[in-house]
């Protein structure tokens, strides 16, 4: 579990770094006018142009020769299992130290288990109980055998390491500043969709009768508390607990009820206002993470289980995994296999890349800022990273999303900053929290609009996200295929027509490169007060180079010598600065690249209401 308090000191250090300073509150420059190098701005676009079409989506359900799976009975011994075994079978002494998970379908099956491990084993195999239908045992490779033909055990697997653990992927509650759902709903187009669209989630007419026959979210978590508001009435259609073994929905530790809400919560506490965003889904509920939001490979891979033989059952569509790790791949590869099944049976698996982006974990620094994707991100191909809306500082990334290296990175990225939505166990009430878990899904509830978009043509056919380009140009390590564009992909699941404008201007910088001691400066004609300027500066070098973001607002003259306005100087080597600005000035704002400590490539991102190059 990560350590909360040095997470609060992250998240206390990124909301600081997001302060708009007044005049004398932050450092001064005063540049030397021959260290600067006037710089021209060569793009300059709305968020709705510049689009980007990803790869084509077959969903189950609405394919030509979608068929019942055929399930196939498998080996009970984990892959990695049976590798250590060969070895043992090739001259390596010793015990195998495995975890037997038991079936869940057997009634009474721990008293069971117990008497068959007597009557096959006597006192020759040492074993204890670690969890609910858990059991860790150490057998030699001719016991495995033995072993494996146990009637009461599902699964065999390797015992987890320590350092393999599981966690939720979210920072901790620290503030409550975002107004509603409806500030990502309304910037990213999912609102105006879907009234545009006519789709909500629901399939069969009936928007507050929730069963199989509409989009069904599985979630993957700490659970659902579906006594909330937004998640009663029947919304939970199913429901597997891989820790306690309890047969209705719950959830004690929150995460799961906060990521379940974002994605298909009807609002019913706040009408009108914290509407999640496919409210008229069905949900699946998958326990794997216990009360500390901790749990292991070996219960994640119980619930993806359970979910692939239900997808049938229940007709599962999406699903959504808002869970981190660092763990190393052999330990994780059979979620990973997992989720492939999941994905060729035509079900997209959503994972939050990681809120490793400042280069911590578990309090510990990784020795890097890139390369801290989760393991489940960096090996699955539908991650999903984190951005700001507009309100929020955005759209640039947020510091926490977890980045990738040389040419890999997220699947996509949308809203995960300051998302307020339900608290479990609250009845009525809500929270903000932020992460890469609450960007997750608001992806798989865009998807879950465009499924139903798609399916109210009536054909068989195939989906696929429309993407906003961000950073530097296509496919990069920090926004993968670039910021979803809800609105659009709905409308082309839809094959419909309609536009949206979130009047916010983007300006982009994707390929800039300063020297050290020198300072790039762009001109930037503000003509509105009414929204924010946000300024995101991204370095794209991968050895911890330093460089500050400088600002001087109207009425300032850097080629005189005058000081800079706003001038952010954290000295701490991670990759990425922001400054925000409440009510800016109308008038040319000079914005600056300053390489203080070194040279280095960067993005520089400008996100605003009625601006422009000039």
């Amino acid at each position: 579990m990560k350590n909360r308090v040095a997470f609060i000191a992250l998240v206390l250090t990124v909301l600081l770094s997001n302060l708009s300073f007044a005049y004398g509150d932050a450092e001064q420059l005063q540049m030397d006018p021959l260290m600067i190098n006037k710089k021209t701005i060569k793009e300059s676009s709305n968020v709705k142009t510049n689009i980007i079409q990803l790869q084509p989506i077959q969903p189950r359900g609405l394919g030509p020769n979608d068929q019942p799976l055929k399930l196939e009975v498998e080996s009970k011994i984990m892959f990695d299992v049976q590798e250590e075994a060969k070895l043992k079978k090739d001259g390596m002494n010793g015990l195998i130290p495995v975890q037997v998970s038991l079936d869940f379908d057997i009634e009474d099956a721990e008293a069971k288990f117990e008497k068959e491990i007597d009557a096959t084993f006597g006192d020759l195999l040492e074993f204890e109980r670690v969890g609910y239908r858990t059991y860790n045992a150490w057998v030699t490779r001719e016991q495995l055998d033995d072993l494996e033909s146990i009637s009461t055990i599902k699964f065999i697997f390797r015992q987890p390491e320590k350092e393999d653990e599981m966690y939720i992927s979210q920072l901790p509650q620290f503030r409550d500043v975002t107004p509603s759902m409806n500030a990502a709903s309304e910037m990213l187009g999912i609102k105006k969709a879907r009234n545009d669209f006519q789709v909500s989630g629901d399939l069969d007419g009936r928007e507050t009768n929730f069963t199989k026959n509409d989009v069904v979210i599985a979630v993957v978590d700490t659970g659902i508390d579906a006594s909330h508001v937004d998640l009663d009435g029947g919304k939970v259609i199913g429901w597997f607990d891989a820790i306690n073994g309890k047969t209705s929905p719950y959830d004690d530790e929150g995460h799961g009820t906060h990521v379940a809400s974002i994605a298909a919560g009807t609002g019913e506490g706040d009408p009108g206002v914290q509407t999640g965003v496919s409210p008229g889904a069905a949900l699946v509920g998958v326990k794997v993470l216990n009360q500390d939001g901790e749990g292991t490979a070996n219960q994640i891979y119980l619930g993806l289980d359970w979910i692939y033989t239900h997808l049938d059952t229940y007709k599962i569509n999406v699903v959504n995994i808002s869970i981190g790790t660092q763990a190393s791949y052999s330990s994780i590869s059979n979620i990973v296999n997992m989720i492939n099944k999941i994905k060729n049976a035509g079900v997209p698996v959503f994972v939050a890349a990681g809120n490793e982006g400042d280069g911590y974990y578990n309090g510990q620094f990784l020795g890097r800022y890139y390369d801290t994707l989760s393991t489940f991100a960096k090996y699955t191909s539908t991650s999903v990273g984190s951005i700001k809306d507009p309100y929020e500082g955005g759209w640039g990334l947020s510091e926490f999303s977890s980045r990738g290296t040389g040419s890999q990175g997220p699947y996509i990225v949308t809203a995960g900053e300051d998302i307020r939505a339900a608290k479990a166990n609250s009845t009525r009430e809500y929270e903000t929290l932020s992460g890469t878990s609450m960007a997750s899904p608001m992806a798989a509830g865009i998807y879950s609009l465009m499924y139903d978009a798609a399916y109210s043509r009536g054909v068989s056919s195939s989906i696929n996200f429309s993407a906003f380009d961000m950073g530097m140009d296509g496919y990069d390590k920090i926004y993968g295929n670039g910021s979803l564009l809800a609105y659009e992909s709905i409308k082309n699941a839809a094959q419909g027509s309609g536009s949206f404008d979130n009047y916010r201007t983007y300006i982009r910088v994707p390929d800039g490169r300063v020297q050290k001691d020198y300072i790039d400066i762009y001109e930037i004609y503000q003509s509105s007060t009414t929204a924010d300027l946000n300024v995101t500066l991204l370095i794209i070098d991968e050895n911890m180079e330093n460089l500050d973001l400088v600002i001087w607002e109207p009425g300032a003259d850097p080629y005189q010598g005058d000081p800079s306005t706003y001038y952010i100087n954290k000295n701490k080597g991670l990759p990425q600065e922001n400054i925000n600005i409440k009510s800016p000035k109308q008038g040319v704002y000079y914005i600056g690249v300053y390489g203080i400590d070194h040279g280095a490539r960067y993005t520089l991102e400008i996100t605003g209401h009625q601006i422009r190059p000039n």
